[in-house]
């Protein structure tokens, strides 16, 4: 029996990936007067807000010197124009899935630098129970689903993770986790063959065909 689900952001409640691309492309570019293009953004992916900061700018991302605070000002600038809105009946798809019993959490990449503004903005503020959000030295996901079983005292079996990017898969099912591969952003297409491959237990490419899915299971 499903007991909890785990949401991923970028790509799976918002198509908020533009929004991150740019961001880091224009805060180096501000900072340095070198623009990284998006496959350099891209391929560091993973990585929390820091790590992929730190990397563009060569920077370690526990140096003081790192200007995380800069890169979060363009983020929140940015926010309306590039990700103005989440997908059309996220948030009412929530509170849905909250008012079965069912436990609702975040596992994201993202740090609190961008997950909490993004939240806020997208009007989401205290729907997600946890929070397991990422590192700047590793994608982290697979320890974060280990966490929130230990946590919430559940089997593998009882909950599942939502989230768009090959990895996703893979990390889950590295700890036995079920995945409902997010298909639905169109920034996302492109990795469509790799995830099939993968073999993801479910796969969607209609975002409003995600709450009846989690409903049945």
């Amino acid at each position: 029996m499903l007991k909890a689900v785990l949401f991923d952001m970028d790509g799976t409640l918002g198509d908020t990936l533009p929004l991150c691309v740019e961001s880091y492309r224009q805060c180096v570019a501000e900072l340095t007067g070198r623009t990284p293009d998006k496959d350099e953004v891209v391929s560091h992916f993973g990585l929390s807000d820091r790590g992929v900061l730190g990397a563009l700018l060569g920077i370690a991302p526990d140096d003081p010197a790192l200007p995380i605070d800069r890169f979060v000002a363009v983020y929140e600038r940015l926010h309306p124009q590039l990700a103005p809105a989440p997908f059309p009946g996220a948030v009412e798809m929530l509170q849905a899935v909250k008012a079965t019993g069912m436990r609702v959490g975040l596992i994201s990449g993202k740090e609190h630098y961008t997950a909490m503004p993004t939240i806020k903005y997208y009007g989401m503020e205290g729907i997600f129970e946890w929070f397991g959000l990422g590192l700047p030295t590793h994608n982290c996901k697979a320890e974060r689903l280990q966490q929130v079983m230990e946590l919430w005292g559940l089997t593998p079996d009882e909950i599942i993770y939502v989230g768009d990017a090959p990895s996703d898969i893979e990390l889950c099912h590295s700890v036995g986790v079920r995945i409902i591969n997010a298909g639905w952003a169109g920034t996302t297409q492109g990795d469509a063959e790799a995830c099939l491959t993968l073999k993801p237990e479910y796969r969607l490419d209609n975002f409003n065909d995600l709450l009846p899915l989690i409903l049945s299971l």
